[in-house]
């Protein structure tokens, strides 16, 4: 499925998308659980201090240590974490060694129990080598082995258990080569000739077959993996092919009746293969660990000295050791999708290629994609670690662009409230000359000349002082006017909504006023406010002198908003460059606000404005 095409989707639907489930071990579990294995283990080498079987000493303490290393190797993977999972089979698979520890036992019951125990233990362990690290089969041919060992284990192995008289011996488990116990689940008189003749050469030959079969993939395995996987992989494969091939010699030997010595030695060294595998594995999860550690600094320091896009993809692909590596980000304008570097639209690969897509989140948000080799699927979480850790200096790259950015329009912003308070002043300063000061000075000379009257004609100089009175009244009305370009009287003693009645009252386009809400804010907000407004209001009559109606709105929800909305011909918003509009942004930007123009040929014009405020 392609999620390059803008359908709207989630990204975490992917086919070939992975996931790491860490599923860590809490301290107090973890206790328990070793508490548990530590019983299990004193139990297994208790039953062989108890049995009679040959150098029993030795047998316990081999039981001790198969049944409690893959425990405690389990345990620490689990609480680990990155390869959780395994860890979980692992004790799962100590603890059901323990059924198996139970042949070293005299007693007839206890001893079948581990013998039939063991044949599924070891199909089990199959299981567990193949599937190892990620603990699931990943590959048909894989998923084929395991169900054919199975297969043999359940058709030709376990009803054996209800035939046979004695057990074949010696058993990884279980050293006796004679006066083994009876087996306690026959339930015919005597054993078939059948058993011995033809179902025993075949299964042993089957499972001989089986396991290098095995040995050969696990080659195969080491063979084809990266030079990251290797380190976790050798350690672990290296001691399971040797066990399996022990175990798989050992089923030839035996058919083969060489001397029962030869036998016990290679039984004991098939028995302690499996603490030794689980140590092997332990090594190869600090192997990982030390590597990727070392990938996570060197990355560090690489990623400190680059600043490209593509440079971080050459870091990324440099610490996955995969010079294949592709990095893709989701989009979620448009409907959403995945791009490259560079925005363009890539596709991630489908779920039957040879290629894996890791996603990176972000609170629980697909951010990005590492695309990288299959065969790093098992190593995910640290594929997640490497792509998190370069997109988030990759984010931080783009904040401090932003904020670069946001920097320098703060800086041009305060230019022009600056170059407009300016302005401001000097128009102030132009005003009161060309008119109060000239209607003063003009009243000051007539007042003169009313005192030059009142000695000669009295009555003149009345006539001119009440004509002075008149031009008191205009000069009060000129001042009066200037002051409400500044600060209008009536915003500051009834608000905003009375002062936009007002003004929409005066506009040349028939204006309304929608209010919801009557509060009160801050003098800057609602200067702030206001003064868009009206600059909208004289754009209208400017621009748009054929619009039919103004609407005005106030809210709020949080914030104030206001919209300044008409009918007129509209234009292409993102021409809308002029003096009035950065004016207006400049305004709102003063008080922490956004402004928005929304327009298009046709359509009218909308200027909304939003500014956060306090309640008063």
């Amino acid at each position: 499925m392609d999620l390059s095409n803008g359908a709207r989707m989630d990204p975490r639907s992917h086919p070939s998308a992975a996931y790491t489930d860490l599923g860590r071990l809490s301290f107090p579990a973890t206790l328990a659980l070793a508490t548990v294995g530590a019983l299990l283990a004193s139990v297994a080498a208790a039953v062989a201090l108890a049995g009679d079987m040959p150098h029993h000493v030795g047998l316990a303490e081999r039981q001790a240590v198969i049944v409690a290393t893959p425990i405690a190797v389990g345990l620490y993977a689990w609480r680990e974490g990155t390869h959780a999972r395994f860890g979980r089979l692992l004790v799962l698979a100590g603890a059901t060694w323990f059924l198996a520890a139970l042949s070293s036992s005299s007693n007839e019951v206890l001893y079948s129990i581990g013998r039939v125990a063991g044949w599924i233990v070891e199909a089990g362990l199959i299981y567990l080598i193949l599937a190892f690290p990620s603990g699931r089969l990943t590959t048909p041919i894989d998923r084929g082995l395991a169900g054919a060992i199975a297969a043999v284990v359940a058709v030709l192995f376990l009803p054996s258990a209800f035939i046979a008289e004695t057990y074949p011996s010696p058993f990884p488990y279980a050293t006796c080569t004679a006066d083994c116990p009876g087996n306690a689940f026959m339930l015919l008189d005597s054993e078939p000739a059948f058993l011995d003749d033809v179902v025993m050469p075949l299964r042993e030959a089957l499972a001989a077959a089986l396991l290098l079969a095995v040995v050969v993939r696990l080659i195969d395995r080491i063979r084809r993996a990266t030079r990251l996987m290797r380190r976790t992989l050798v350690p672990v494969l290296v001691f399971a092919m040797l066990r399996t091939l022990a175990l798989a010699v050992a089923l030839v030997l035996r058919r083969a009746g060489v001397d029962d010595s030869i036998l016990q030695v290679a039984t004991v060294m098939i028995g302690l293969g499996l603490p030794a595998l689980c140590i092997g594995f332990l090594i190869g999860l600090l192997r990982w660990r030390i590597h990727t550690a070392d990938s996570l600094v060197a990355l560090a320091g690489g990623v400190s000295g680059r600043h490209g896009t593509a440079d971080h993809r050459d870091l990324i692909a440099a610490a996955l050791t995969d010079p294949t590596v592709e990095v893709a980000y989701w989009r979620s304008e448009g409907g959403g999708g995945w791009v490259d570097a560079q925005g363009e639209p890539m596709s991630l690969p489908s779920r039957s290629s040879d290629r894996r897509a890791t996603l990176i989140f972000d609170d629980d948000r697909p951010v990005a994609a590492v695309v990288h080799d299959a065969a790093l699927s098992d190593q995910r979480s640290f594929v997640e670690a490497v792509g998190a850790y370069t997109f988030v200096l990759e984010d931080n790259r783009r904040l401090a662009a932003r904020v670069k950015s946001s920097l320098s329009e703060l800086r041009a912003s305060r230019a022009r409230i600056l170059a407009a308070a300016d302005d401001e002043r000097r128009r102030i300063e132009r005003d009161l000359h060309d008119g109060g000061q000239q209607r003063l000075v003009a009243m000051r000379i007539r007042l003169e000349l009313a005192e030059e009257l009142l000695g000669e004609d009295p009555r003149a100089a009345k006539s001119m002082l009440r004509r002075l009175g008149g031009e008191i009244e205009a000069a009060l009305d000129e001042l009066r006017s200037l002051a409400a370009g500044v600060y209008p009287s009536l915003l500051a003693a009834r608000g905003l909504p009375d002062a936009l009645r007002t003004a929409a009252l005066q506009s040349p386009v028939p204006a309304r006023v929608a209010v919801e809400g009557s509060d009160r804010y801050a003098d800057e907000v609602e200067t702030a406010a206001y003064f868009c407004c009206i600059e909208a209001l004289q754009n209208v009559a400017k621009h748009a002198p054929d619009a039919s109606a103004v609407t005005i709105s106030l809210s709020r929800n949080g914030d104030l908003r206001f919209e300044v909305r008409d009918d007129g011909p509209g234009f292409v918003a993102e021409s809308a460059t002029g003096t009035g509009l950065v004016n207006m942004r400049d305004r709102i930007a003063a008080v922490g606000g956004e402004l928005a123009i929304r327009s298009g040929p046709g359509a009218g014009t909308a200027v909304v404005g939003t500014i956060p405020v306090d309640g008063r």
